[in-house]
């Protein structure tokens, strides 16, 4: 499923993500540092410079927001990879989820960009990046969960379900990333065209009861993607107040407008889960 699919299957809403769940990060004051980060991601003749370099480039990420200290994981996410043949993209897109919960990167620099490491079979990315430990704690008295079932991988054409549930009533968004199409943004999934009522409380269902004949949440496959397994996310967010998000948002930006909320009036939950091409 190309971009243009997919922001016109917003229609529809269709996704096709990857899960892990993420502990809170403990208390910051607002920083804002200026870091370098190096990463390396093994490059051979079945991986184009494009892929091996951006997942280069997001390992340097990580190893940004490493050395300030936002790493959090639990052991399930562990188990999550474990069930993907595509284990190492896997762990790293994981890994990068997982300090969205501490902070985030709001822009950066690739300074070095090459071949480099054993038999230079690897590219290497050097970067140095503006990143932002989130301001303020979380409301441990406000809080989502969320699933989309017991399974990790799924084939393209099945239907998703979110199931969810709320400690308190509050204002819902669900979000798409998808890392292999386009990394740098996420793509509103729902409130949607058909499903526009995202006040919600206790347990509840995606898309929700009384609009789920009007549509469904299809798991598609990137067209282009040369590959035949792909990960990708889901972001259930609350907030206690109403928080508008367009149907194509900067990662970057979603996130330096919720630090501006502050981190006691919303909680962000990450499901996913990988989807295999049918041939």
């Amino acid at each position: 499923m190309s971009i243009c699919d997919l922001l016109l299957f917003l229609l529809s809403v269709s996704s096709v993500v990857i899960f892990f769940t993420f502990t809170p990060a403990n208390s910051f004051a607002n920083t804002n540092l200026s870091v370098r980060g190096e990463g390396m991601s093994y490059w051979d003749d079945r991986t184009s410079k494009k892929d091996a370099c951006d997942m280069a480039e997001l390992e340097a990420k990580n190893d940004v927001l490493r050395q300030i200290g936002l790493e959090k994981l639990k052991s399930n996410q562990v188990e999550a990879c474990s069930d993907t043949g595509d284990k190492v993209n896997c762990e790293l897109y994981q890994s990068t989820f997982n300090t969205i919960s501490g902070g985030y990167i709001k822009n950066f620099q690739i300074l070095e960009q090459k071949r480099g490491g054993i038999d230079k079979k690897f590219c290497v990315v050097k970067i140095i990046a503006n990143a932002v430990k989130f301001r303020g704690n979380h409301d441990p008295e406000f809080i989502i969960n969320a699933d989309v079932g017991n399974r990790r991988r799924f084939f393209e054409g099945s239907h998703l379900t979110i199931n969810a549930e709320l400690n308190k009533e509050a204002f819902v968004s669900v979000l798409g990333w998808y890392p292999d199409i386009d990394k740098e943004n996420y793509y509103k999934l729902f409130p949607n065209e058909f499903d526009k009522n995202n006040f919600l409380q206790n347990r509840f269902k995606i898309p929700t009861r009384i609009n789920s004949k009007r549509y469904k949440l299809d798991i598609g496959f990137p067209a282009d993607l040369k590959k035949d397994e792909t990960q990708e996310f889901i972001i259930v967010l609350a907030t206690k107040r109403k928080f508008a998000i367009l149907n194509k948002t900067k990662v970057s930006e979603l996130l330096t407008r919720l630090d501006e909320e502050g981190k006691s009036n919303w909680y962000m939950h990450k499901i996913g889960y990988s989807v295999l091409r049918k041939k």
